[in-house]
């Protein structure tokens, strides 16, 4: 008799395969086998009549570095079918952290009520295990973490011995398990790293068997260049590529992504493995601080904020936000201050504008909007963040139904209550995956269910490298969802975006019963992942 049965279900194995009726097995923590309906025998047996048996959904793009040492049962996570978390996007990752990247990492940690007791790559991934989380965890070492450790905020080229120092940490990271590199060229300190120093890193996680994801260099008027810029770096590192949430933003660049998927296509022709993640919504969400012009956003967080308080340096910013024409990412030209709405706000004096497009705030207080979003930099330059609604619709379309896109949330753990939920964020860390599968599969009919969970579960796990997770199939890890696909669908807006979704009925980590019934039941099987380095 085998442990668990889970019997009646419609077992959609991740393939892409169209759906069988079967019985799926799960001893220990691997899946048995597949049975005809009514043959397995289980010690526990979960009924699935009329509900869908799938892999449990990889999230290839996610920030939950500290969140998930805060905030552990990640519901917001789990409650959403995830059971694997890729960590260490966007240039950031919690370790290694040397010089002025530990600083920075203690200063948002303990936002997060989590105290920083690690340096190394080795010692974070044994804090995370020992803290113990309901989901699988994997992480990227970030470019621009590396960066500020060994140069610090500065706007500066990479010297020799600075590069083979970035290189240094990031060999050794990958050798105590890092699945590859990350960049995030729209920040600081990534936007000033040249396209050489970002070969040279990423040639050295390929050559350790990683992967180089990178939000790239602008996703804006220069999204062409970008792609181009990430193609380029995968073809003379010889590695592997992932570009993060693959977009085009602001009104006049919609469509540009036909052109990208284009290059994309022809590159991957050519040898260049480059492929693309997206996530279902109109809308991002970042720091607002990374609206400055990249000199403003120069050095330590002391300089910037004596930049900001300077008259004439202020006049020169809101100048170039009105400058389309520009190498950065203007969000501010592109998008205008209607479209960028302010959440995490902390201070008594902002706080009402919670929710609040930059446009409605400043209309109330009878200021200029760029006046008020400085002043609010001024004040919280690291804390406050936006959500920007710079995104076509037919865009996101194009995107997620290509079969190179996998789906990442962009987003982190969370849950209504702690310290995650104490304002409001993005509803993709909430509704990403349960929203591709209503929105874009089952109501607009852009692609099967099948297709759906593929770019959901075995595509991502292959373009990670995780050799067993993915798929339903004997051996395999038993990661398992089952949902209602008449129920299953996102309930966090921006409005209200702490709201778990719903139709997601049980999900199994590792064997592991974690979601019974629509609820968490405290349980924390997951395992943290570490890559095997492969010399090539």
């Amino acid at each position: 008799m085998h442990d668990i049965l889970i019997r009646n279900g419609k077992v959609i194995d991740g393939t892409g395969s169209p759906g069988v009726m079967m019985d799926l097995v799960i001893d220990g923590t691997k899946i048995g086998r597949l049975y005809k309906p009514g043959d397995g025998k289980g010690s526990m047996e979960i009924d699935a009549e009329g509900l869908v048996v799938c892999p449990g959904f990889v999230d290839i793009h996610t920030h939950s570095d500290f969140s998930l040492l805060g905030c552990p049962l990640a519901e917001s996570k789990i409650r959403q079918g995830v059971t694997t978390e890729l960590l260490g996007n966007c240039g950031g990752s919690a370790a290694p952290i040397i010089g002025a990247a530990r600083k920075q990492a203690m200063d948002y940690a303990k936002k997060l009520w989590v105290d920083v007791t690690w340096s190394s790559f080795d010692e974070y991934l044994l804090h995370l295990s020992d803290v113990r989380t309901s989901v699988n965890v994997a992480s990227l070492v970030g470019a621009d973490t590396l960066r500020l450790g060994v140069i610090g905020a500065n706007d500066t080229l990479a010297t020799e011995n600075q590069l083979r120092q970035m290189n240094e940490l990031l060999a050794q990271a990958m050798i105590e398990g890092a699945y590859g590199l990350s960049s995030g060229l729209i920040y600081a300190p990534g936007c000033f790293a040249s396209t050489d120093e970002l070969t040279s890193l990423a040639s050295t996680s390929a050559s350790l068997g990683g992967f180089y994801a990178s939000h790239i260099r602008g996703e804006g008027r220069t999204v062409v260049k970008a792609v181009a810029e990430a193609i380029k770096i995968g073809r003379d590192a010889d590695s592997r590529v992932q570009i993060s949430h693959h977009k085009a933003t602001g009104i006049d660049n919609w469509g540009l992504v036909s052109k990208t998927i284009t290059m994309i296509e022809a590159a991957r022709s050519e040898g260049v493995d480059v492929v693309f993640d997206v996530y279902p919504y109109t809308a991002s969400s970042t720091w607002l601080n990374s609206i400055l012009p990249p000199g403003i956003r120069d050095g330590e967080t002391d300089s910037i904020l004596k930049r900001l308080g300077d008259e004439k340096t202020r006049e020169e910013i809101k100048r170039a936000f009105q400058n389309k024409d520009t190498d950065w990412e203007n969000t501010v030209a592109e998008d205008g201050w209607d479209r960028i709405v302010l959440i995490g706000l902390k201070s008594e004096k902002y706080g009402m504008f919670e929710n609040k497009s930059i446009s409605d705030a400043a209309s109330a207080l009878n200021v200029s909007p760029d006046d008020l979003a400085l002043d609010i930099l001024a004040e919280d330059y690291k804390g406050a963040i936006a959500i920007f609604h710079e995104i076509s619709e037919d865009d996101v379309k194009t995107v997620i139904s290509h079969p190179l896109s996998a789906i990442g949330s962009d987003g982190e753990a969370e849950a209504p209550y702690g310290p995650t939920g104490d304002s409001a964020t993005h509803p993709r860390s909430y509704g990403t995956f349960p929203r591709v599968i209503r929105r874009y599969s089952i109501e607009m009919g852009l692609f099967p269910v099948e297709e759906a969970i593929r770019k959901m579960t075995s595509w991502p796990a292959e373009r990670i490298g995780l050799d067993d997770r993915g798929t339903i199939a004997k051996g395999m890890a038993a990661d398992v969802v089952v949902f209602d696909p008449d129920k299953i669908r996102d309930m966090a807006t921006f409005e209200d975006s702490h709201r778990y979704p719903e139709g997601i009925v049980h999900v199994l980590v590792n064997g592991q019963i974690t979601i019974q019934d629509g609820e968490h039941t405290k349980e924390r099987a997951g395992q943290v992942f570490r890559h095997k380095p492969r010399v090539s």
